[in-house]
């Protein structure tokens, strides 16, 4: 599904669905909200972000200065993953990412936000490489780490426990795999596709990324999204990665264009 390439002040002004997102780096909750309007089959216009560009106009029209942004129409943009799902539900209905029956739509989400909300997974890996960085004589070199240390609110003290958090979250996932695989599913929830799984399969990028040919990216980067930690890599069990591929393979675009 081919997007219409625009720039921010173009989508201020335009109707319909507009995705903003950051170029060339491959932040795990755009690339779930990309997967996500592939899935529904959202036509959408995409305005690539160029990192370190002024982001005054993004911040003028959002409230905020964070990736990914979508916007429906004269509606307010919206910024948090949960706000993002809840409009792709709502605008394509069908394919369902988000699961009729309560009890699995109640699993779901809380299993989404450990991964993608504010101390989940995604998060406290930020915060285990930032740690990582500020702690490395010459490993901040470029002041990135300490830009997304103040953002996401580091401190020392959690820093140190980052890794022993994402590994916990990871060994969950684990598990909760290979309860589903027990009872004959390919999926996270029930016995269908959800938001789930698409956000880990973004999510796991942050962690080994994809081989080259599936995601082109600077070597640069893919060493900054390629973790090291010896905790975290413990955790980060075969089958985490053996559903990340099978869900790209199946319902995802590759290779991922990161521009």
């Amino acid at each position: 599904m081919k997007q219409e390439r625009i720039d921010i002040e173009q989508a201020r002004r335009a109707i319909g669905l507009r995705l903003v997102t950051l170029s060339m780096v491959p932040s795990p909750w755009s690339e779930a909200l990309k997967g996500i309007l592939h899935i529904k089959q959202l036509p959408h216009a995409r305005v690539a972000h160029v990192s370190g560009s002024p982001t005054q106009t993004l911040q003028d029209w959002s409230g905020q200065d964070s990736f990914p942004v979508i916007a429906w129409n004269d509606e307010r943009p919206l910024s948090r993953w949960i706000d993002q799902l809840n409009l792709a539900e709502r605008l394509a209905p069908t394919p369902r990412l988000i699961p009729e029956r309560f009890e699995d739509r109640v699993l779901m989400f809380g299993y989404c936000n450990e991964l993608c909300g504010e101390n989940g997974i995604g998060w406290t890996e930020r915060l285990r490489a930032v740690h990582e960085q500020l702690t490395t004589p010459g490993g901040d070199s470029m002041g990135v780490s300490a830009y997304l240390g103040k953002k996401y609110g580091y401190t020392p003290e959690i820093g140190a426990r980052a890794a022993e958090r994402v590994a916990a979250g990871l060994t969950a996932l684990a598990a909760r795999l290979e309860q589903q695989k027990g009872r004959g599913s390919r999926f996270f929830i029930g016995d269908s596709l959800s938001a789930m799984d698409i956000y880990w399969a973004a999510f796991s990028n942050m962690l080994k990324p994809l081989p080259p040919k599936l995601m082109p990216m600077h070597e640069r980067m893919r060493a900054m999204f390629t973790t090291t930690d010896p905790t975290v890599v413990a955790a980060l069990k075969p089958i985490l990665i053996e559903h990340r591929d099978f869900i790209f393979k199946n319902y995802l675009e590759l290779p991922i264009d990161l521009s």
